[in-house]
């Protein structure tokens, strides 16, 4: 039944704010969210049991929720100091309408569902980036009854913790109640120091002379991505008990520690199992880049509510024979060392590094190659509230980030189960000529086969 399985768009809709913006309202944006100048949306889904009959009512809580959210309904622009910014101007969200050929209860797992790919708005570049929406919607019905929603967003705006805060909102809304957290957009509280104060090495980002092209540089920066055609995406199920056994591996290990958390035990277990699957010689450096939510961190302190883009890309470099020779312990105290390296101070440090090169006429940067064959981009959405997520029938079956070749050549992402929050999935995406040279590899059999 496969082969014949399809997804048809019905309709199309922009949406925008329930009441009109007061303007003009011109939104900073952060020298963070300047980093991420790749022109391309990050898509996820949201699988629900129910709610093929709410798509009208979606829509309308929806409207509701971009009055408390108008950001979102803006476009890109570029202000009068030359620096971009979101113009806070109602031009809406796109919304598609879609059926689906299929029931949610064909697969076995939604892990394996075979239209993931066509639930969100399929073209997932952006070519004229003032026009382009922010965030754009899929609500895609199953013969069922059973609903996907699609949610393809422009990292440039904004982040994971965001997406989450706003369907949170979305939801609540939906469901005839206020919304819990009134978001703050106060993005100026990230801006860098005048003059700027660095006072720590930055390892995370790096700038180049606008002149040089990516080959003339060292490798670690690309200004566009190389798209890879034979990279495999698996994804393996970590139960408790597994999951225990692995934290005390680390925990009792050479390098071991107190309290390993979940995140740096499955991180150090891919980054130190991709390096050998791949095969990397031992004086190859690999750097494992992962996200810090700084919410918590900054100081002064951001509000609870904080929408914008806070998260840091950290990137954390060894020789590939010392992740391969050396302990799992030793893998995942390199990631609890630069986890609590990362104070407030060197966050200052950072923006202010980066102010200083865009003041130089530079081009910034992450301090890793997503497409390189050396690295592994990590991302954990463990800590998100994604089954909580509830806009009247029931929190969602099954979530999912859609990998695509355009974010990395090789992925690994953690995320929480629907019905015990002690076990994890884990996702990778890696080139296809390597994932059996992974599959064979004892240590990740023993934890995630």
């Amino acid at each position: 039944m496969g082969t014949r399985q399809r997804v048809t768009l019905k309709s199309t809709h922009t949406v925008i704010p329930a009441k009109p913006t007061p303007g003009p309202c011109l939104h900073f944006l952060s020298n963070i969210n300047l980093l991420y100048t790749e022109l391309f949306y990050d898509p996820m889904v949201f699988y629900f049991r129910t709610g093929s009959d709410a798509i009208d009512s979606l829509k309308a809580s929806l409207s509701q929720a971009l009055v408390h959210y108008p950001f979102l309904a803006g476009r890109v622009s570029t202000g009068e100091d030359g620096r971009l910014c979101v113009d806070c101007n109602d031009k809406g969200i796109l919304l598609i309408e879609a059926v689906a050929d299929a029931r949610l209860d064909e697969w076995d797992s939604l892990i394996n569902c075979p239209l993931e790919t066509d639930l969100n708005i399929e073209d997932t570049s952006i070519t004229d980036s003032s026009n382009a929406p922010i965030l754009r919607i899929q609500l895609t019905t199953f013969q069922c009854g059973g609903l996907a929603i699609g949610y393809s967003w422009w990292h440039l705006c904004i982040d994971n913790p965001d997406c989450f805060r706003f369907m949170k909102s979305w939801f609540e809304l939906h469901r005839g109640l206020d919304i819990s957290s009134e978001p703050s957009f106060d993005s100026r509280l990230l801006k860098a120091r005048s003059p700027p104060c660095i006072t720590h090495s930055v390892k995370d980002y790096i700038s180049i002379s606008k002149q040089l092209s990516a080959e003339e540089t060292s490798g670690s920066y690309h200004n566009a991505p190389i798209v890879s055609p034979d990279l495999q995406v698996r994804t393996f199920h970590v139960k408790a008990d597994v999951l225990r056994e692995l934290l005390q591996e680390v925990q009792k290990g050479p390098w071991g520690y107190e309290l390993p958390t979940s995140f740096e035990c499955l991180a150090a277990l891919c980054w130190k199992t991709m390096t050998e699957a791949r095969d990397l010689a031992d004086n190859c450096l690999t750097t494992y880049s992962y996200p810090i939510n700084i919410r918590g961190i900054w100081q002064p302190s951001l509000h609870s509510g904080f929408f914008g883009n806070a998260c840091h890309i950290s990137c954390v470099r060894a020789k590939a024979g010392d992740v391969k020779q050396n302990d799992l312990s030793y893998v995942a105290k390199l990631l609890r060392d630069d986890s609590q390296a990362t104070t407030s101070d060197y966050l200052h440090s950072a923006v202010d590094f980066l102010q200083t090169a865009m003041d130089q006429g530079k081009t910034i940067g992450f301090n890793s190659d997503f497409y390189g064959g050396t690295d592994v981009q990590g991302t954990d959405f463990s800590l998100y509230p994604i089954y909580s997520l509830d806009f009247g029938e029931g929190p969602p079956l099954h979530f999912s980030f859609t990998m695509a070749p355009i974010f990395g050549d090789c992925i690994a992402a953690i995320y929480p189960t629907p019905h015990n929050d002690q076990e994890r999935t884990v996702t990778i995406c890696m080139g296809a000529s390597h994932v059996q040279q992974l599959l064979d590899n004892p240590l990740f059999q023993r934890f995630l086969l």
